[in-house]
């Protein structure tokens, strides 16, 4: 179960780092420990607005922590929930990741003969569908047709 768990939040952190400017704050913080938004921003193209959406983000799914002095917000990386995703990374990356699963060695039963007469009925059903649709197709042009002609007779009237 716990395993599920840290797979639940990996999942969610990768979700929030598949922002190209998300990866960029992260690397910017990463690489001086600690800094607060009105340094992060001339290093971005963005408005003020967007770049502290951004830091909510990181902030409410636990890539950045916060802290407050004065008026003054610092923001830094949480190392627990990165080094979550880096081990799982590391591990995809050098081949350790999760135990093989056993490869099944039986055989796969070939297929009945039972299976052809679906399919036949399912293209029957879609060709009856398809026949319909144009039908269909074909009476609203019609009524289209006999709208626009109506339109005509009447202008031609008056």
């Amino acid at each position: 179960m716990a395993a599920r768990s840290s797979d639940n939040e990996i999942s969610r952190v990768l979700s929030v780092l598949s922002e190209p400017t998300r990866i960029q704050i992260i690397r910017l913080i990463s690489g001086s420990g600690e800094l607060r938004s009105c340094d992060l921003l001339p290093e971005f193209e963005i408005t003020q607005p967007t770049l502290s959406h951004h830091l909510n983000v990181l902030l409410e799914n636990d890539v950045l922590t916060s802290r407050k002095q004065g008026r003054c917000v610092y923001f830094s990386i949480n190392r627990g929930t990165m080094s979550l995703v880096a081990e799982l990374m590391q591990g995809i990356a050098s081949g350790t990741g999760e135990k093989p699963i056993a490869k099944k060695t039986a055989k796969k039963a070939a297929p009945t003969k039972k299976a052809e007469p679906a399919v036949t009925e399912v293209k029957s059903v879609l060709k009856d569908k398809s026949a319909k649709v144009k039908k269909d197709k074909d009476k609203k042009d019609k009524d289209k047709k006999k709208k626009k002609k109506d339109k005509k007779d009447k202008k031609k009237k008056k």
